[in-house]
């Protein structure tokens, strides 16, 4: 039977499309507007919006497992025709922030657990996968690292970035072989490493030196909602950065207990995307 993977557009849903591809399964991939996807050849496409309802039932068509980005919008109307669908298991990208001590002040966690509670009260299985911080947050860095420069606050700040890929190919394996029911899986890079470390990483890949301007908690809110952060995710995740510049984020082996692989390095991500930066 059929996986859907939606958010097919996404740096990680495109990622999960390739990685099903190459296992070699039947791979339908969805978008709000199907015509925009750039998918491999044989590979199946369909526009699906969680806020119309009536995209869904032609997308889950004789689906039996599904990639699911966390959308609060229209995720009950999602659980109705997946269940009508007969869909087997949603492997849900949610986030490491309901995994946290915090979490019930966090309104990013909210967010994403009601997401979490609507799939976990389904009739299908789920599987939740929690990263942490995403490698691609550098991406952000672009304009700055033109001028030969990275400006974040919390430069000490450890995380553990984890590569697009390899939260791909933990939902694909799951995907592909059902394991993991019932289960939230908190993803990270294999190391805890900091924006000054991957500034340095950055510099040695690009072939160019790099300093790094440390800034101010509001000077960092300001440009993360200038890039198109919603205004209350920056203080969330400024206080995770000042968390984290006192005590490092969490390392888990979940990426090499379910795909049998490392988890790929920063400096891996670095030179995926060098062209990101060129």
């Amino acid at each position: 039977m059929t996986i859907l993977v939606t958010g097919a557009r996404g740096n990680v849903g495109r990622a999960v499309v390739d990685a099903l591809v190459f296992a070699g399964q039947d791979v339908r991939a969805s978008s709000r507007d199907a015509a925009a996807l750039d998918v491999p050849a044989g590979v199946a496409t369909v526009s699906a919006d969680l806020e119309r309802p009536e995209t869904l039932d032609a997308a889950l068509d004789g689906v039996r497992s599904v990639f699911l980005y966390t959308q609060r919008q229209g995720v009950e109307g999602f659980v109705k025709v997946a269940e009508a669908a007969g869909v087997r298991h949603v492997v849900l990208l949610s986030s490491g922030a309901t995994l946290e001590p915090e979490s019930a002040r966090s309104r990013i966690a909210q967010l994403h657990r009601v997401v979490e509670e609507a799939l976990i009260a389904a009739s299908f299985g789920e599987t939740l996968l929690n990263p942490g911080a995403f490698a691609t947050n550098t991406l952000g860095w672009r304009a700055d690292i033109a001028d030969g420069v990275v400006r974040t606050a919390y430069p000490d700040s450890r995380i553990g970035a984890v590569h697009e890929r390899d939260i791909a190919d933990v939902a694909a394996k799951i995907l592909a072989d059902g394991s993991h029911v019932g289960t939230a899986l908190r993803l990270s890079g294999p190391e805890a490493i900091s924006f000054r470390e991957q500034a340095g990483v950055l510099a040695d890949v690009l072939g160019r030196p790099l300093r790094v301007e440390e800034l101010t908690a509001e000077q960092a809110a300001a440009r993360m909602v200038a890039l198109g952060w919603p205004p209350e995710a920056p203080p969330e995740i400024l206080r995770a950065w000042a968390r984290t510049s006192r005590e490092p984020s969490a390392v888990t082996d979940v990426v090499h207990d379910v795909t049998g692989n490392a988890p790929r390095t920063f400096r891996q991500w670095a030179e995926h995307h060098r062209a990101d930066f060129a």
